[in-house]
Order: C-alpha cells, then sequence, then structure tokens
C-alpha cells in the first residue's frame, strides 16, 4: 500500500523533515505516527500526499512511485486519499453541507447526488441531522467529525490524519479516535500522527516514531481499544474511489 525507500526530506533553510526513512505499510493497517514537535511527522504525511517531494528516495503508493508523479497527475491521485488537520478548515459562511460537497461538486455530480452522498457520509460521523448546520453552530468535536467526513467524501483508499486531537479534550479526543478505529475496521488504511502518548498507549496498534526526521522507533502495542472496533463494520468499503492514473493522463 504505502513503502518509502531511503526517503529524504531536506528544506531550502538546511532543516531536515525526513532522514533515510524506509519503511511499509500493509493495506488495511492503522498505523500511529508519533514523536515530539519537528520530529517530521507532518513531513511524512505530505510526502504521501504530493504536498512535498522528497529530497531522494522514493515513495510508492499502491505500487506507484508518487516521489516522481507528473504534477498534473497529482489531484488524481489525491483522490484516493483522505485527509485531516489538526485545525478543522471549514469555511465558517459555507453549511456543513457545502463545506463537504467541494470535491463531489467540482467532479460534475448532481444536485442530488452530492445530497445523497453528503447525508450517508455525514451518518457516518452521526452528523446526517446537522446537514444545514453552519460551522460556528458545532461544537469542536462535531468540526473535527465534519472535517473527517470532508475526507471521507471519495471513498478514500487511505486516510492520513495530522493531530486530529490535537485542539480537543480528553473525551472528545477518545471519541474521535474510536471513529477512527471504526474507518480503520471498514478496511481503510489509516496514519494517524499524534505526540499524545496517552492515546497511543489506550489504543495500540502499529507506532511509527520520528526524532529529528529519523525512524527510531517501529512496534505493535497492545491497548484496551485494540479491539473495540473489529473489521467489516459499516456499509463502506475502501476502494469504491480508486482512480487509474494512467487511465486519467
Amino acid at each position: 500500500m504505502i513503502e518509502l525507500f531511503s526517503v529524504t526530506k531536506r528544506y531550502a533553510s538546511g532543516q531536515v523533515g525526513l532522514d533515510n526513512v524506509t519503511l511499509k505499510i500493509d493495506a488495511g493497517q492503522m498505523v500511529f505516527l508519533t514523536g515530539p514537535s519537528g520530529a517530521g511527522k507532518s513531513t511524512f504525511l505530505k510526502l504521501i500526499y504530493c504536498e512535498e517531494i522528497p529530497s531522494s528516495g522514493s515513495i510508492l503508493v499502491n505500487g506507484r512511485n508518487v516521489s516522481s508523479l507528473p504534477r498534473r497527475k497529482v489531484p488524481y491521485l489525491r483522490r484516493t486519499i483522505g485527509v485531516v488537520f489538526q485545525s478543522f478548515r471549514l469555511i465558517p459562511r459555507k453549511t456543513v453541507f457545502e463545506n463537504i460537497c467541494y470535491l463531489p461538486r467540482i467532479l460534475g455530480s448532481s444536485a442530488q447526488e452530492q445530497k445523497e452522498l453528503a447525508y450517508e457520509t455525514l451518518r457516518r460521523v452521526s452528523l446526517s441531522h446537522r446537514m444545514n448546520a453552519s460551522p460556528h453552530q458545532l461544537s469542536g468535536g462535531e468540526q473535527q467529525r465534519v472535517a473527517i467526513a470532508r475526507a471521507l467524501m471519495n471513498q478514500p483508499e487511505i486516510l492520513l490524519a495530522d493531530e486530529p486531537t490535537g485542539n480537543l479534550d480528553p473525551e472528545l479526543s477518545e471519541e474521535i479516535l474510536r471513529l477512527f478505529l471504526e474507518i480503520n475496521g471498514q478496511g481503510t488504511t489509516v496514519i494517524f500522527a499524534t505526540h499524545d502518548r496517552d492515546l497511543i498507549q489506550r489504543v495500540g496498534r502499529r507506532v511509527l516514531t520520528l526524532e529529528a526526521g529519523q525512524l527510531t522507533g517501529d512496534q505493535k502495542l497492545p491497548g484496551e481499544l485494540n479491539d473495540a472496533i473489529g473489521p467489516g463494520q459499516g456499509t463502506m468499503g475502501p476502494g469504491q474511489g480508486t482512480i487509474d492514473l494512467e487511465e486519467e493522463a
């Protein structure tokens, strides 16, 4: 699913984002990415969805070398990857429906298709009743669930989360985490970046640790929530949004 081969990312300032990282993440895994601030977590995620290009090394996503992907093909790759950020990035003057329907709209989906997809996706995050609400009418946890719904609108094979619980209190953090566990249980590959070691200890799963851009740990931890959500639950499986980059060229 995702493979990095001796990947290094150096910025013009001289800062090293990643330093000679090699690893493999199989399809359907849920992986925690942890480390202190500045360790390279965000760089790691940006390299996968092609916001950054590695200085050296190769990155394969579904067997394709995305580190040398032509820029015209990057949008097609991103249709198979959902991204959730720490800041919700919702447009204040737009409703929940309008916030999550941006991609289907530009892809030419009809108004009815957009409404049906939005309702189904919001149902997955328990917010179908808030479709016409504005962001300021939502709690922090609800806003983050809208951001997750937006990332799920194209039914991605891979879901990347960059500190998605960083702005939430512990109770809401666990609520959001359980949602990611459920999404993973339906077959989506999830990479969840966080510096919250207590959260990771509770959940378990595979944990990748970065320090100063180097991969210093790769282990599988037990956890009380590890098997809370099992595979096969839910109705929406992975891969339904897959696009062949060659056919779209």
